[in-house]
Parts: C-alpha cells; structure tokens; sequence
C-alpha cells in the first residue's frame, strides 16, 4: 500500500490522527496498520513480536507494528512515531514507550477528547499542529485541497449501494481505508481512485457487472483476514463497511474540528453505532456482520450494538465473528459460521 520511493520525513502512526496537519508540516503519512496487514509475512510478524516477549493476550495489530519497526520495515527510518491512546488502545502508550527505548525513534501521545466538545477537539488539533511546527492554519487549507479525493471516495462507497454488486467489498474496504495515510502520496492516490471510478461508471452504463441481492454491512475494526471474497462466493456482497468509511472522512466538513468530532471511532460505542444505523437503513442491507478484535475491547462493544438494534427497530440478523492473527485464509469455523449466516439472510 506504500512506496518506500517517497519524500521524507516519515510520520508513523498506530490509527487514524489529523492526517493533514502531517501534510501540512511536510511529513509523508504512514499508517502502520496498513503496512503490516499488508506485509507477505504478516503472521511472522506477530510470531516474532511474542519471541520478543509480547504477550499472547496482546492484540495482535500492536505485535504487527511492533515487529515492523524491530525488523527494519519499512525500509527508510520513521522520524516520528505516533501512538493514539484516548479513543484507542491503551496498549499503544506502552507500545510507544518500547518504542522510543529500544528503537530511539522519537514519539507523541494524540488523545481525542472524549467529551466531543469543538473546543477539546480543536485544541487538541492544536497541540498537535504546534508540536510537528505547523498551523491549524496550514492544515485548514490542506484539508480543503483534500475535498476532492474524499468527494471521489465518496461516489464510489455510494455505488457500493446503490448498485450491490458493482463495487467488490473488498475494494470498497481498501480504498477507503487507505485514505488513511493515501498510501504515502495524495497526487498517486487521488488518480488511482479517479481512474478506478471511471471503470464503475464504464462498467454501470454497459451492464457488465454482477447483481447482487443480499447486500450486508460490516461493521467493527478493518478485518485481520479476508471475508470479502468468501462472502461474494456465496452469493453476498458488502456494500457498507462502517470504521473503513469513518477513516476516510466522507462528507462535507467545515473545519478539521468538526471534521474530527464526526469521526466515530474515538469515541463512544453509543455515538458510533448511531452513526452505523442511520447507514444500514438508508442502505437497505438485510443482514450484519460484526467483527471483533481478539483481546480489544471493542468486543464488549457487540452488547451495546445488539441493544441498539433493538430498540431502533431493526431485526435483521447479525453475526459476530472475532479474530485474532492474520490468516492466509479463513478457517472451516469461520467458513461454516459466515455460509450459514448468508443461507439464512
């Protein structure tokens, strides 16, 4: 997902930050999830990581990031690494400490407020743009030179639903959830996506595509594994990928403050799930697959959204799928439970 052939300073971090004020102070954003699930040897990764005397009970996405730094990749050298700890995983600040200990790689601490307020989110954004020697300023207009990569964005995750079928799942998770960090290089991004919805408009006006009648929603954490493909296989598609969309930013924003407190992810299971609902009505699906992270915290998060289902009316059905390291392939459980749950919606 990320060419190593780019510009430097090389900006880390553990989830999804203020991405233009990283623009804005010449850094090339990197997000590290991406590189590690993108890695040929993502599950060695994890394995030397606990050789390393990372826990077994330790989410497995820290492992990654962990021993992507320990064994030289990506090949050119962070010059700062940023953990998220308010809104996030609490095992990132103790991430960034080994980090600045055993690698010398200089770090940050960005929390988002949890009360929401413009004013915390703001001076938080603040605090940050001050300490990489920039301005909310020159982040403002980073972020307005970014509307039209996030519009195209957008057009496509609306023809993910329109149209099920069209847009693999798979796709529509990796587009969006590289707008993270745009792959290292907004100006390549931006056309590869331009290009990429072309070919759905290409493929819409002729008919050459595969309709879809069971549309569902993913929500939870980007997967550990690969679902995409089985769940097409067996005749569904995805056509709402819920965390993926938040980490692209859709939407018309009026500032970064803003911008950032409509993000979900940080903050409460109450507001994020609100947020997912009003998707999966206007998106029709007619089922939901909730995935959770092995040893998150996230997963007690699948109490409150069954609750909230409920009372918003919705029974459709759903079903929860954990994982834990990275998988070649699904197993036969996973397999079993997921054309099961398809036959059934």
């Amino acid at each position: 997902m990320f060419s190593e052939q780019r510009q430097f300073p090389l900006l880390g971090f553990t989830t999804m930050i203020p991405v233009e004020v990283v623009l804005a102070a010449g850094y090339t954003p990197l997000d590290l999830n991406n590189l590690f699930i993108s890695d040929i040897d993502s599950i060695s990764l994890v394995e030397d990581a606990e050789k390393g005397g990372f826990p077994r009970s330790c989410c497995a996405w820290i492992k990654g990031i962990y021993a992507l730094l320990a064994n030289g990749r990506p090949s050119l050298p962070l010059s700062l690494f940023v953990a998220v700890t308010e809104g996030d995983c609490s095992n990132a600040r103790v991430l960034k400490e080994i980090i600045e200990l055993h690698m010398g790689i200089p770090s940050y601490l960005f929390a988002f407020p949890q009360d929401r307020s413009p004013e915390a989110v703001r001076a938080e954004v603040v605090r940050f743009a001050n300490f990489l020697g920039t301005t909310i300023d020159a982040a403002e207009t980073v972020r307005y030179n970014l509307r039209q990569i996030r519009k195209v964005l957008e057009e496509i995750d609306d023809l993910s639903w329109r149209y099920p079928g069209l847009v693999p799942g798979s796709e529509n998770h990796l587009l969006l959830v590289s707008a993270s960090d745009f792959a290292g290089d907004v100006p390549s991004f931006t056309v590869r996506v331009q290009k990429y919805l072309a070919l759905l408009e290409q493929k819409l006006a002729t008919g050459q595509w595969r309709k879809c009648r069971k549309p569902l929603a993913y929500l939870g954490v980007p997967p550990i594994y690969n679902l995409y493909n089985f769940i097409e296989e067996k005749g569904a598609i995805v056509v709402f990928n819920e965390m993926q969309r938040e980490f692209a930013m859709l939407g018309g924003h009026t500032d970064l403050a803003e911008q950032y407190r409509a993000y979900s992810y940080p903050y409460s299971a109450e507001y994020r799930f609100s947020k997912a609902i009003a998707e999966i009505r206007r998106r029709g699906v007619v089922g939901i697959i909730h995935y959770v992270q092995s040893f998150c915290h996230r997963q007690i998060e699948d109490i409150i959204l069954r609750r909230m289902l409920r009372e918003a009316g919705l029974d459709l059905p759903i079903l929860t799928l954990e994982g834990d390291k990275p998988q070649k392939e699904l197993d036969g459980r996973q397999k079993t439970r997921l054309e099961a749950f398809i036959e059934m919606v």
